[in-house]
């Protein structure tokens, strides 16, 4: 593990992440995310939230001081940006205008989503989403 990896994860660890807390772990878990979303998320509005907060731990991560002078952040950021711009049409904007601007991926919604996610954004938030049909898997 190199000195940039073993600060990462210290960092990560200190927010209370014990799993997929190196820079490649979190980087997949957000990509494997925003792919999910790409095709209609599954999953329920509690394990969106969970998933969407592996780009709150990244902004930490790349906010932090003790990480700053690390040359590979700069690669980090350019991954995460890559990343970001995939998400970042999937979304309506501005759905939770409480939460600060700053944090976009939790402001904004995405437009399609399955049947479960879009029940449970209808019933705690009324907010209307395309349904996307997934097929079963025998």
């Amino acid at each position: 593990m190199t000195a940039f990896e073993e600060a990462f994860s210290e960092v990560v660890r200190a927010r209370g992440v014990w799993r997929d807390d190196t820079p490649a772990e979190l980087l997949d878990r957000w990509a494997s995310f925003v792919a999910e979303c790409e095709r209609g998320y599954r999953g329920d509005e509690f394990a969106y939230g969970n998933e969407a907060m592996a780009r709150t731990t990244i902004e930490a991560a790349m906010r932090h001081p003790s990480l700053a002078g690390f040359p590979e952040m700069a690669g980090f950021r350019r991954r995460v940006t890559t990343i970001d711009a995939r998400f970042q049409p999937l979304l309506v904007e501005h759905a939770f205008p409480g939460i600060d601007p700053e944090e976009w991926w939790l402001r904004g919604i995405v437009r399609r989503a399955g049947g479960r996610l879009a029940q449970d954004w209808k019933r705690s938030f009324g907010f209307d989403v395309e349904v996307v049909r997934h097929p079963r898997v025998p």
